[in-house]
């Protein structure tokens, strides 16, 4: 297991996304960050993840392959913007298979800061959980 992370390492997750991380997921980043198997992701695998999707996103639209408005997580609640994949998401559990759970630190004006969608590239992309807290006590209960 890898060691706690500093208050700098975590400012700069912030800095790089653009985000505010909710302060339940920086307590857990403050205590452990990440895990050997890569499950529980660390800061700089959640950084990295999260650039590589948001440029993998950018290149899809720019191309003019597809417009943003036509891929929502879900379409019509307004809890979460536009997008395969929106700035101000932070993969923080890694499935290996390219499925995240992500913190939603840039929700859409009905959502709420924190909230988890499960993202897959398969398109099974929901808003699963309010909180870290609620994701955690569900795989904690299993």
């Amino acid at each position: 297991m890898e060691g706690c992370c500093r208050s700098d390492e975590l400012e700069s997750l912030e800095a790089s996304l653009g985000i505010e991380v909710p302060s339940a997921y920086r307590r857990v980043l403050e205590w452990h960050d990440g895990t050997d198997d890569r499950e529980f992701c660390s800061i700089e695998e959640s950084v990295e993840a999260a650039e590589e999707l948001l440029e993998l996103w950018e290149d899809v639209v720019e191309e003019g392959n597809l417009d943003p408005s036509e891929r929502n997580i879900e379409p019509g609640t307004g809890r979460v913007k536009d997008g395969d994949f929106v700035k101000g998401w932070v993969p923080f559990y890694d499935y290996g298979t390219g499925a995240f759970d992500l913190l939603d630190c840039n929700p859409g004006p009905n959502g709420s800061h924190g909230q988890v969608i499960h993202y897959d590239p398969d398109g099974t992309n929901a808003v699963t959980h309010p909180t870290l807290a609620a994701w955690a006590a569900e795989r904690a209960a299993h």
